[in-house]
């Protein structure tokens, strides 16, 4: 014969673990992407947006407005798109304040990107890169010498090498220089 204690504590035991078997089976509430996280990437050259993050930057009017105005004040330089006639890649770029060489090495699918700053003082630390279609990509750059030049060594095999390649050799990509 049970009491009424025993009732009581075995029915609150029922809710407690049916409440709980509730909470695990819902969903986490998911990040939502705001300001925080876009003064994050513009300010760290090692942070980079997720897929589901670009996918939120570019379908928000408002939030893509505040990255374009916050990424103004983070940044030196920009390098527009090319003119309209261009077509195919492009091995060659310049940008007020510089210029971006792209040349092939010995080595197969290795390729020297040689950015050549007008100023050798104050280089940015990071590139960030954006196409047409809403891609956008970061890259830390390493320290330019006394004459403000900047080469990095990349390879075509490296998936994220080869996604920072393709959106510079892309005519239609922009770019700035995040300080």
């Amino acid at each position: 014969m049970t009491t009424d204690a025993e009732n009581d504590l075995a029915h609150r035991a029922d809710r407690l673990y049916a409440a709980r078997s509730a909470l695990a089976e819902t969903e986490r509430p998911r990040h939502r992407f705001g300001i925080a996280e876009i003064v994050q990437f513009l300010n760290d050259p090692s942070r980079s947006l997720t897929s589901e993050e670009q996918r939120s930057l570019f379908a928000d009017p408002r939030l893509r407005a505040d990255y374009k105005r916050l990424k103004a004040l983070a940044t030196s330089f920009e390098m527009p798109a090319l003119a309209a006639a261009s077509s195919g890649k492009v091995d060659a770029r310049r940008f007020d304040g510089g210029s971006i060489n792209i040349h092939p090495s010995r080595i197969a699918g290795q390729l020297y990107v040689i950015l050549r700053f007008n100023t050798p003082t104050d280089h940015p630390r990071a590139m960030l890169l954006e196409s047409t279609s809403g891609e956008v990509i970061k890259r830390a750059l390493p320290g330019a010498d006394p004459q403000g030049e900047v080469m990095m060594v990349l390879n075509e095999n490296n998936e994220a090498d080869a996604r920072f390649l393709r959106l510079l050799a892309d005519p239609t990509s922009t770019g700035t220089f995040v300080l």
